[in-house]
């Protein structure tokens, strides 16, 4: 017998692909059954409509991506290298799950994922509360500047994210692999406490 598990991910995996090929809204629960290949019986007793699918997805790959950040975040003690970590899993993730990655990028603007707040805020509930945990770590003991988590989040990935939503769609040149170095120590740079200036 199959495993549903299995079915579950050959289900989320067809969606992906129609999804970015087909548009959410151009996309069919009779198109999902058939690049899955799963029979209307077996898809509806898992997801109830295209909604719960795609909900499902985004949640699903939103889990996949946190939980590598934050192993990338555990094995790594001190604040530099924990940004310049971050900011190169959000780059070596996004290329190595280009779709993915894509789908991350557009699925806020879906309206059946956008609706689901509630599930999304649970899900981001731990994973803030660990970056924040470990972000008044460093500042207490003098790495980072003092800064809320929303911006110290904005400042580290805003360059690296745009470099890659650019990439995506095909419009940057830029190897994001390539710009790894940059994009790191740009972030590091960004929320590292200096020294004050000493006056003459």
């Amino acid at each position: 017998m199959r495993n549903p598990g299995s079915r579950r991910e050959e289900i989320l995996k067809a969606a992906l692909e129609c999804f970015l090929e087909q548009g959410f809204e151009g996309t069919t629960m009779a198109a999902i059954r058939a690049r899955s290949g799963a029979s209307t019986g077996s898809i509806y007793h898992l997801f109830d409509s295209k909604n719960a699918i795609a909900t499902a997805l985004y949640l699903d790959v939103l889990e996949q991506y946190q939980e590598g950040a934050l192993r990338e975040l555990q094995r790594l003690a001190g604040a530099k290298e924990g940004v310049e970590a971050l900011v190169r899993f959000h780059l070596e993730w996004s290329l190595a799950h280009p779709k993915e990655a894509r789908f991350l990028l557009v699925a806020r603007r879906i309206s059946a994922i956008s609706g689901s707040e509630p599930g999304i805020r649970d899900q981001n509930r731990g994973t803030f509360g660990r970056l924040r945990d470990w972000l008044q770590g460093h500042v207490q003991a003098g790495a980072i500047e003092p800064m809320s988590l929303d911006l110290f989040l904005a400042i580290v990935y805003a360059p690296a994210q745009e470099l890659l939503r650019e990439w995506l769609t095909g419009r940057a040149k830029t190897d994001p692999k390539a710009a790894v170095p940059v994009l790191t120590r740009a972030a590091w740079h960004g929320v590292e406490r200096r020294a004050p200036r000493s006056r003459k």
